[in-house]
């Protein structure tokens, strides 16, 4: 099966390099770096000697959970190296803007036996950490062969993606019985990784990793607004935002009619702000970029604000009085639920929440969060929010529940260094 894997990778090659090609955000400087997704890299100052850490995190959202899990690594291992492979330019450059020159960096290669290689043949890690479930067959494979751990932390594995992966049964139980530890977030996600080959002596179950990185006393201010006008404004905060969601949301927002509210609209990928600014023009609502070019600056004198770069979901989440969590609305699963209880704010979505599943049901069991389907529900939800909702007990629950969950990275961590020691 295996063979037959790698021989549609290889015929799958130049689609692959023409969609980075064809992405919106694609520069030339990601033209410098294609030859990584090959295998290749810029020589680092590399010390083999060094026992190395690899910790492979796909885009933004894994990035950032994986912040607090690396400076844990590199305080009780000062020594090692620490390398971390993204697959998105947004999750390379969120890696950068944290960690700076303090970890080595390349985008992890196309999962093509040569190119897996070498790589692996460079960098010789000692372990590979998969933060949640990215499964690559053949780099699954070829640590094995290398005798290379393979651990998955933060491991969640829904109905949904059981039943694709089953589609090639044979492929995928090689795969994950390959994997020698995985942490999984719920009894339900170890139940499904044992179903496809994992040995079930090997999977712990804990809380998620994002709990950990829920911090209550840092926030940066990533823009500016006007002091008095936004003590009048009711802002929510629709993050995560993905196509055809935009539409909805609009007309929750136009359903409510209260000219004190502001919407923001934060796209899941930034580059759709354009797409959204036609949108909002063609429907004749007043709209403003939150970067302009000049200056970050929320102008609440416009119905809707749409964020057209990352970076700005905490800073929002703390001066918003809503939040609504994107992918919820399409059959994609749901995106963090976490990042707006830090501020105890009521929080709404649609029923889509498979990839959150334990975390959303536990935010409704307390009230924190209500689900609808459609544009009149959401605004049903929104204005009893606003009318209803005991902010204040909302803000301790939300609390209490984040500080229940905590501690799994130390706990991560303890294991990872049994495989290793």
């Amino acid at each position: 099966m295996i063979f037959f894997y790698n021989l549609l990778t290889f015929f799958y090659l130049p689609i692959a390099l023409i969609r980075l090609f064809y992405k919106k955000n694609f520069s030339f400087e990601e033209f410098k770096r294609i030859f990584e997704r090959l295998g290749q890299f810029k020589l680092p100052e590399f010390d083999h000697n060094k026992k190395t850490f690899w910790l492979h995190a796909v885009s933004v959202g894994e990035v950032n959970t994986s912040i607090n899990l690396i400076k844990k690594l590199k305080k009780i291992t000062p020594n090692a190296n620490i390398l971390v492979t993204t697959t998105t330019q947004t999750g390379s450059n969120r890696l950068k803007q944290i960690f700076k020159e303090e970890v080595f960096h390349q985008y992890l290669p196309f999962d093509i036996f040569y190119f897996v290689n070498k790589f692996l043949r460079f960098w010789k890690p000692d372990c590979l950490i998969l933060i949640e479930t990215e499964i690559w067959p053949n780099l699954i494979h070829q640590c094995s062969n290398k005798k290379i751990p393979v651990l998955l932390l933060n491991g969640r594995l829904s109905t949904k993606s059981l039943v694709n992966y089953q589609k090639l049964k044979n492929l995928s139980k090689k795969t994950f019985s390959k994997i020698d530890m995985i942490i999984a977030q719920t009894d339900r996600d170890k139940e499904n990784f044992t179903t496809l080959g994992a040995n079930p002596n090997n999977i712990y179950v804990d809380s998620s990793l994002k709990f950990d990185a829920i911090d209550f006393d840092s926030l940066e201010s990533t823009f500016s607004y006007d002091e008095n006008l936004i003590e009048e404004k009711k802002i929510i905060t629709c993050a995560s935002t993905h196509p055809k969601e935009d539409e909805i949301l609009l007309d929750s927002f136009q359903i409510l009619n209260d000219e004190s509210t502001h919407l923001v609209l934060v796209p899941r990928h930034p580059e759709r702000a354009i797409e959204i600014s036609k949108f909002l023009f063609k429907e004749g609502v007043s709209f403003a970029l939150l970067n302009n070019n000049e200056t970050k600056f929320l102008d609440l004198n416009n119905k809707v604000t749409i964020v057209n770069e990352i970076g700005h979901l905490n800073f929002l989440y703390s001066i918003s009085h809503l939040a609504f969590i994107g992918g919820t609305l399409i059959e994609h699963g749901g995106q963090n639920f976490l990042e707006p209880v830090k501020y105890g704010i009521p929080i709404s979505s649609g029923d889509s929440v498979y990839n959150f599943q334990e975390i959303a049901d536990k935010l409704r069991e307390l009230n924190i969060l209500k689900r609808g389907n459609d544009a009149k529900e959401i605004a049903m939800i929104w204005q009893a929010a606003f009318e209803k909702e005991n902010i204040e007990l909302i803000k301790e629950k939300s609390t209490k529940y984040i500080t229940s969950q905590q501690g799994s990275v130390n706990r991560s961590v303890e294991k990872i260094m049994e495989f290793i020691n």
